[in-house]
């Protein structure tokens, strides 16, 4: 589906989720990366990592690539948009709480 913003053409993409996704470790760690964990000091929370990047798309979100071809978020109930996939906060938040519980 493509969808008009003034004179420039977005592209509504489908996301293809498969709940049985094996990430590479090349792309854990990319991920990783993007949450801001480190992948070296913090092996022992990589799986925040491994489960984050398996993430669906939240209900009424869907991936739209603009003109350049660059990938952002659209929610089609709210009409809020945002460049990172809308669970990357969940999972920053979650790295967040465990590095507290380690510390405790």
């Amino acid at each position: 589906m493509e969808i008009r913003y003034g004179t420039t053409a977005q592209h509504v993409l489908e996301e293809d989720y498969d709940e049985n996704y094996d990430p590479t470790e090349e792309e854990v760690l990319e991920y990783s990366k993007v949450i801001g964990l480190d992948p070296v000091a913090e092996k022992d929370l990589l799986h925040i990592a491994r489960e984050g990047i398996k993430a669906p798309l939240p209900k009424d979100w869907k991936p739209i690539e603009d003109e350049l071809g660059n990938i952002y978020y659209f929610n089609f109930s709210s009409g809020e948009s945002m460049w990172d996939h809308p669970c990357d906060h969940f999972y920053r938040g979650l790295l967040r709480r465990e590095r507290k519980k380690k510390l405790e």
